[in-house]
């Protein structure tokens, strides 16, 4: 089993953009996030993007008027993300989310998202709550924090664990997941087509199980206001305020 620098690092980031479809309409999707829950400039300006990766929300954020620090483990995704960020006011940082002397001289934040998977690449929910009391630490008094992640609370059987992520003419992702008390097992494996026909590349890892609650009272614990909660399109969405 990799671990999740590893996988990323072997198999997901030079297709994590390709597996997420159109770039731009993921970074309109979240823009048009941003404004619903009505995320502007309005104190220091500085927002904060936890597991970046290839830039969709540190990209709408900056568009939004946010000066952002994006963090991510992956050396390729910040690549990436430097590169479609051009001018804009977007700064890349090779790092653990875990550390909070990565981003917290940066501060102090008045917004900070992590979204996609990142939360259920923690390894244990100790984490997830660290985490919560490290970015509280770092933001503003009043500042929105956005969490959003998988919900693998309830779990798939027998053919429904086999997930196609995406294909087209070159190109096949499949997953498959098998479940444990509090982590999820992900298989990935890539098919692409080369000039000698398909070739398949494969690597696993462990992603953690969290349940909304859970999480919500691990914000609370900290100093975190909830504003709103929801699940939808398989994701968990809470947005807090900074007390």
């Amino acid at each position: 089993m990799a671990s999740v620098e590893e996988h990323y690092e072997n198999l997901l980031a030079r297709r994590y953009s390709w597996m997420h479809g159109d770039y731009d309409a993921k970074v309109r999707e979240s823009l048009t996030l941003f404004e619903q829950i009505g995320l502007s400039p309005r104190r220091g300006g500085r927002a904060l993007d936890l597991g970046c990766g290839s830039g969709f929300q540190s990209m709408a954020l900056a568009q939004l008027g946010f000066v952002v620090l994006g963090v991510d483990t992956s050396g390729v995704l910040l690549e990436e993300l430097r590169d479609r960020a051009g001018e804009r006011e977007i700064q890349g940082v090779l790092g653990d989310i875990r550390d909070p002397a990565v981003y917290a001289a940066e501060g102090p934040f008045e917004v900070a998202v992590c979204m996609g998977d990142t939360l259920t690449h923690l390894e244990t929910k100790d984490e997830v709550r660290t985490l919560a009391g490290d970015v509280r630490g770092a933001m503003e008094e009043g500042g929105t924090l956005l969490f959003e992640f998988r919900d693998y609370t309830t779990e798939l059987e027998g053919t429904d664990r086999a997930i196609p992520v995406r294909m087209d003419d070159e190109r096949i992702m499949v997953t498959f997941l098998e479940y444990e008390a509090e982590h999820i097992n992900v298989h990935d494996m890539v098919f692409e087509k080369g000039t000698d026909g398909w070739q398949v590349e494969k690597s696993a890892y462990r992603k953690l199980r969290l349940g909304m609650e859970e999480v919500v009272g691990f914000l609370e614990r900290v100093g975190f206001h909830i504003v709103s909660r929801g699940e939808g399109g398989g994701f968990v969405r809470i947005v807090a305020l900074a007390r």
